[in-house]
């Protein structure tokens, strides 16, 4: 039972009597939605059920958002994205598991390149001007976005970008030697 208001009064209604007025006059285009990304009967049939799992979590939201016809359109397509992007990289996978399954023995000439390797990079990156530092590990080892590294700085995405590329192209110099090793131990 829930508690709904309507204009000024408040009226007490079933899981059912909701999901009536919510999302039935919505899952045709629902289903237009999923089956629009996926192109796929079973893959659809498979994003509309997680995007009605989604849907039960998140009733209460749904409920009090003040479109919930865009809302759960919106996790339909979330749905059916989710659901391709796992079937990309379990394809991936499959066609090559042994790229991503990690070695599971190193030899201790490797371990100490690899330590060498990092701490020259580690060095690199210090010697770069602080933005330029911050801006690149956050780029290139945290994954995160223009937006929250200009977040970060203070400065806007245009001027973040131009930390990166500044410090990608001082990193690139720094570690010509590095590479140049790397690559003459992988050429023999």
């Amino acid at each position: 039972v829930f508690m709904v208001e309507w204009g000024e009064e408040t009226k007490a209604v079933t899981g059912h009597e909701e999901y009536e007025r919510v999302v039935r006059p919505v899952e045709d285009e629902m289903l237009r939605a999923v089956w629009s990304i996926t192109q796929d009967p079973h893959d659809a049939e498979e994003a509309l059920q997680s995007a009605l799992c989604t849907i039960w979590h998140k009733w209460d939201r749904i409920c009090r958002h003040p479109n919930p016809r865009a809302l759960l359109l919106r996790i339909c397509m979330n749905a059916s994205y989710d659901l391709l992007r796992k079937k990309i990289r379990r394809r991936r996978y499959e066609s090559h598991p042994d790229i991503f399954r990690p070695r599971t023995t190193v030899t201790p000439v490797e371990e100490a390149d690899r330590a060498e390797r990092h701490s020259a990079i580690a060095l690199a990156i210090g010697t770069l001007s602080r933005n330029q530092s911050v801006a690149v590990v956050m780029r290139f080892v945290q994954g995160q976005s223009y937006t929250a590294i200009s977040h970060v700085l203070g400065c806007r995405s245009a001027t973040a970008r131009k930390h990166v590329q500044r410090g990608r192209e001082r990193l690139r110099v720094l570690l010509a030697p590095l590479t140049k090793d790397f690559n003459r131990e992988t050429a023999q």
